[in-house]
């Protein structure tokens, strides 16, 4: 029988012993490192982590763990995938920072866990059971940071925390010391009769127990019987149609390239339910302007691999489309979501198939499940996202949100759609269809782009830390978004700075006026490694590089900065002196901050705004702002300079014409 000990008010059970820590199961530790902690107390909580992993047998078949910290920011420590065995993460947890920050902001941490540390391609399992353990000493806190008052720092927290439950993750609530709040810890816990899923105990001394330690090794290796990744769709989310609204008269006329992916796996478990499928995107169609010079429609299918079955220049109208698609058969299979996406690109979307430029390319992808390759599948997505295709995902039963949501356009509540099972498909097939219609009428980022005039500036970073082969990655994806942008004299202009040690023009904004030019002078530009001094280049930025010399125009021509680095600036306060100046100049500056080393009000400070500064997790995840990223940097620019310009010359050409047959005119008389 089961012993007791009932500590401050929380039933802690114990007497299980280590042939119950045998489990499959990934556990994310969450780890308060603010300036309200000591720093024994700080080592006491690492070495309660440490003795929590000891309990559990390590590796890929059995426990993994994963961490982060928090306080003004949240750091990732290690992940899923970084220690196969439990000596290296017994390792890692013992390097877990203490950031001593003024803040804690523990919804980041959470939402941290949540995307990061959870999300396909971080090493997480889709068949165990995912837990969260936060431990905090206090409450919510945001401090200077989000500009959040103390009690929207807290409902962030609840929001945060009950997302990741709605991903399935079971959180454990770990309070330490007499300021945590008992009413916060049970919001961020899982629901549970018994309050199993929360702890709280007096002191970092009472917290490094055995009894607490047996007790949340046991719950955590238990929360329930069964895996639950995934979630059983209760309530089925789409958007409704604006009142007023008919999808049939919204969609005439309207010229499109859409795509359908259409899951094919063993999972949806007969050739019946697959016709559902067949029958919904047929539905679909029937409200497009379905023929050659409106709406172009293409098909494919995937499980093991993907399969091409018609392309958008294949057929010119409904009958023949409705046709192809009776003709497609169920194969079964695994799911291999990356396939298709790969597909959609190369091939979906090639000229050669029938795709259109200046007409909106739609891809709407159906699945019932997770993808056999999370990984590749978020990789795949960004670069379709990436190229500025509107993606819409339907996911069907139990599916993985994180990675539904990876797969679909943003914002994900105009974009994702879920039901119950695929019978339900038809209840979605009027609000899909007016969604496709009146994604056509949204002009794409390099339709914006292309009309629009500006002097640009790129401020990257190439110190040390970066290396060469990221360095590349960095001008890869300066590369492509330059790429969006009608490169010329009287059009957008383009400089690129790098900064290390010291600051380097690599090219005026007068440099280059073809964009094959500047493209391959940026792939030529070489890593120069140094230390990380950005105050420097921010003053480069607006001393050197907008000036008449090096190509800027006057005041009427937008000057936008965009500045990339990986890590805090050697000069923090000069780094903020500079950047205000810039901002006092009219500069509008675009900061992005690349990997977990990034202080995030140091963003804040080389951004104009709110709104204009980026965090992704390293230099591949670039490309998953590139369309963001580029659309806030036209809306900025102005009509187009050059444009404008066509238009007078060839209004002064008519006035000329005219002045002439008037004088001839006149003589004659």
């Amino acid at each position: 029988m089961d012993a007791y000990c009932d500590f401050f008010g929380i039933i802690l059970t114990t007497g299980h012993q280590v042939d119950q820590m045998k489990c499959k199961v990934d556990i994310a530790f969450v780890v308060d490192s603010s300036s309200s902690i000591s720093v024994d107390d700080f080592d006491i909580q690492k070495n309660f982590i440490e003795d929590v992993v000891r309990r559990f047998d390590v590796g890929p078949e059995d426990v993994q763990f994963a961490a982060v910290s928090y306080s003004g920011n949240a750091y990732d420590e290690f992940k899923f995938n970084a220690g196969s065995d439990q000596s290296r993460v017994i390792k890692d947890v013992g390097d877990i920072r203490y950031s001593q920050g003024p803040a804690t902001r523990t919804y980041k941490a959470i939402e941290r866990m949540r995307t990061y540390l959870f999300a396909p391609g971080k090493g997480s399992r889709d068949d165990v059971v995912h837990v969260g353990i936060i431990l905090t000493d206090g409450t919510t806190n945001p401090g200077k940071y989000d500009r959040l008052s103390t009690k929207m720092g807290k409902a962030a927290t609840q929001e945060q925390a009950q997302l990741a439950k709605d991903d399935g993750i079971y959180l454990f609530a770990v309070g330490i010391g007499p300021d945590v709040n008992k009413e916060e810890l049970l919001g961020i816990a899982s629901v549970d009769p018994d309050n199993k899923f929360m702890i709280t105990v007096d002191s970092y001394n009472q917290l490094n127990t055995k009894v607490v330690k047996e007790t949340l090794s046991y719950r955590a290796c238990s929360p329930v019987s069964s895996p639950n990744p995934v979630i059983n769709i209760e309530q089925p989310i789409f958007p409704d149609i604006p009142q007023g609204e008919d999808p049939n008269e919204v969609c005439q006329g309207k010229p499109a390239d859409v795509f359908f992916l259409l899951d094919e796996s063993s999972s949806i478990h007969s050739e019946a339910n697959f016709k559902l499928e067949l029958k919904f995107v047929e539905h679909v169609i029937n409200y497009l302007d379905v023929s050659a010079d409106l709406t172009r429609v293409g098909v494919l299918t995937f499980s093991d691999t993907a399969t091409m079955h018609f392309k958008l220049n294949d057929y010119s109208n409904k009958d023949e489309v409705e046709s192809a698609l009776k003709n497609i058969q169920w194969r079964g299979g695994n799911t291999y979501t990356h396939e298709a996406l790969q597909m959609l690109r190369n091939e979906g979307f090639s000229v050669m198939n029938g795709a259109r430029k200046g007409v909106a390319h739609i891809g709407i992808i159906v699945t019932d499940g997770s993808s056999n390759e999370p990984k590749k599948t978020s990789e795949e997505a960004e670069k379709v996202l990436n190229e500025g295709t509107y993606m819409f995902a339907i996911g069907v039963g139990s599916v993985n949100k994180v990675e539904l949501n990876t797969l679909a356009s943003e914002p994900n509540s105009d974009f994702v759609f879920t039901v119950k099972n695929l019978g339900a498909l038809d209840k979605i097939k009027e609000i899909l269809a007016y969604r496709v219609c009146k994604e056509n009428t949204q002009e794409t980022p390099q339709e914006i782009c292309g009309q629009r005039t500006a002097d640009i500036v790129f401020v990257a970073d190439a110190s040390t830390n970066i290396g060469q082969s990221d360095f590349d990655k960095l001008l890869g994806f300066i590369g492509e978004v330059v790429s969006q942008f009608d490169i010329g004299v009287d059009a957008t202009r383009v400089g690129l700075i790098t900064f290390a040690n010291t600051s380097k023009i690599e090219f005026n904004l007068n440099s280059y006026t073809s964009l094959h030019d500047m493209k391959k002078a940026i792939s030529n530009v070489e890593w120069r490694s140094g230390q990380r001094y950005t105050a420097e280049a921010i003053q480069t930025l607006y001393c050197k590089m907008f000036t008449p010399e090096q190509g800027a125009r006057g005041d009427d021509v937008p000057k936008i900065g965009i500045v990339l680095t990986d890590g805090t600036s050697r000069q923090p306060k000069k780094t903020n002196q500079m950047s205000k100046a810039a901002h006092d100049l009219g500069i509008r500056v675009f900061a992005i901050g690349i990997g977990q080393y990034i202080a995030e009000d140091e963003l804040k400070s080389l951004s104009s705004n709110l709104d204009s500064y980026f965090k992704v997790d390293d230099f591949s995840a670039l490309y998953s702002i590139g369309q963001s990223l580029t659309s806030k940097v036209c809306q900025e620019a102005k009509p187009g300079l050059h444009q404008l310009n066509a238009f007078d010359k060839k209004e002064l050409k008519e006035i000329k014409t005219l002045l002439e047959l008037l004088e001839k005119a006149e003589s004659s008389n």
